[in-house]
């Protein structure tokens, strides 16, 4: 009887363990999904920042520009455009990514 007793004590002490860990777990996994939320809000806002900054460094006229998505239209590739028209690659860059986003949205 006292081992039985005895085992009925430690079942009962393992099963209240698991259930506290499983406890546990389920509290950091919603403290870490609340933490992953924040970051994708503080990412997504970065990225805002980010363009916004670039348009207004990397704004250049518009016959610039012009020859540039023409050129991309035409199938040259960047480091073709960079040399042709002497700009700095980030422009090139920030020129057609301006003009992609331009395009899918009229789509």
């Amino acid at each position: 009887m006292e081992t039985f007793i005895t085992i009925s004590i430690f079942s009962l002490i393992g099963f209240l363990s698991v259930v506290v860990y499983l406890l546990l777990e389920k509290n950091r996994e919603i403290k870490n999904n609340d933490k992953l939320e924040i970051l994708k809000d503080r990412l997504e806002r970065l990225e805002e920042y980010v363009y916004e900054l670039e348009l207004k460094v990397l704004t250049p006229d518009s016959k610039l520009k012009e020859n540039i998505i023409k050129m991309y239209r035409d199938g040259k590739d960047i480091l073709f455009i960079e040399n042709a028209l002497k700009i700095p690659r980030p422009k090139i860059e920030m020129i057609l990514k301006q003009y992609r986003r331009e395009t899918n949205n009229l789509s």
